[in-house]
């Protein structure tokens, strides 16, 4: 079975609006918005010809692009964690995570797993990655971030 032939510039341009929505989907903590939109034209281009029939290429790609703009997308975040000194090698001292001080004044208030899932979460894990690396459900760490939050909130 031959695969169709496409025209990569008419459909790039058919499919811009989706490139531009997914891109915009996951801009932000450190991913650009020029970045991901530049790799959702990158995995068009790649998508593109995959696709069995032409009739379903807008589900196809509809299904298959977010996932690699989302990939970007945790690229850039977990590149932008890294200090430049770590980087470069240039840090004469290992600089201390920026969690310590805020997870030490938690001490009195909360308990272990509770200081362990903060920390996760300031060190900028979603609360997905938390759940992972904790071996619970998201669900579990959304309940506990909320139990977190009333026993943070201040006496009124």
């Amino acid at each position: 079975m031959e695969r169709e032939k496409y025209d990569l510039d008419h459909e790039t341009a058919r499919f811009r609006p989706l490139v531009v929505a997914t891109a915009k989907r996951y801009a932000g903590r450190g991913a650009n918005f020029d970045d991901l939109v530049q790799e959702g034209y990158l995995a068009l281009l790649q998508l593109i010809p995959r696709c069995p029939r032409p009739e379903l290429l807008p589900l196809y790609l509809k299904k298959r692009l977010p996932g690699r703009v989302r990939t970007a997308a945790r690229r850039e975040w977990k590149r932008d964690d890294l200090p430049l000194d770590a980087i470069e090698g240039t840090s004469s001292e290992p600089a201390a995570p920026p969690h310590e001080p805020i997870t030490e004044n938690l001490g009195n208030i909360l308990n272990e797993k509770e200081r362990h899932l903060a920390a996760l979460l300031i060190d900028g894990n979603s609360q997905k990655e938390a759940a992972a690396r904790l071996g619970i459900t998201q669900q579990a760490v959304s309940a506990r971030i909320r139990k977190m939050r009333n026993k943070l909130k201040p006496e009124a």
